[in-house]
């Protein structure tokens, strides 16, 4: 009976930590997107002919890098999740997300 319940407890969990691995992966794919979008946004914004192209490059860097790094943490998140590392999906998931806030270029 106990043995029973262990295995219906351990089962649970895992289930927990694949819906939050899951839950990990699209907040990651939505930070990219948010950066992508911030990229669209600032160039279709600062559209003058008194802005220089340089000035508008500069400004969008930094959502391209952020963009690049959560898109390559996604992959090997992405990798982790189907090798069955839930919690590993979700400390990098969680560190990706907490360095993108802290980092600038």
């Amino acid at each position: 009976m106990e043995a029973q319940e262990q295995t219906v407890k351990t089962d649970k969990q895992r289930n927990n930590l694949k819906t939050g691995a899951k839950i990990a992966l699209i907040v990651l794919l939505l930070n990219v997107v948010g950066q992508l979008a911030a990229v669209y946004q600032t160039r279709y914004q600062l559209v003058s002919p008194l802005i220089p192209e340089s000035t508008i490059w500069e400004i969008s860097k930094q959502f391209i890098f952020h963009a690049i790094v959560s898109a390559s943490a996604s992959v090997v998140a992405l990798v982790l999740y189907f090798f069955d590392k839930y919690l590993f999906v979700i400390i990098l998931v969680g560190l990706i997300l907490i360095a993108d806030r802290f980092i600038y270029m």
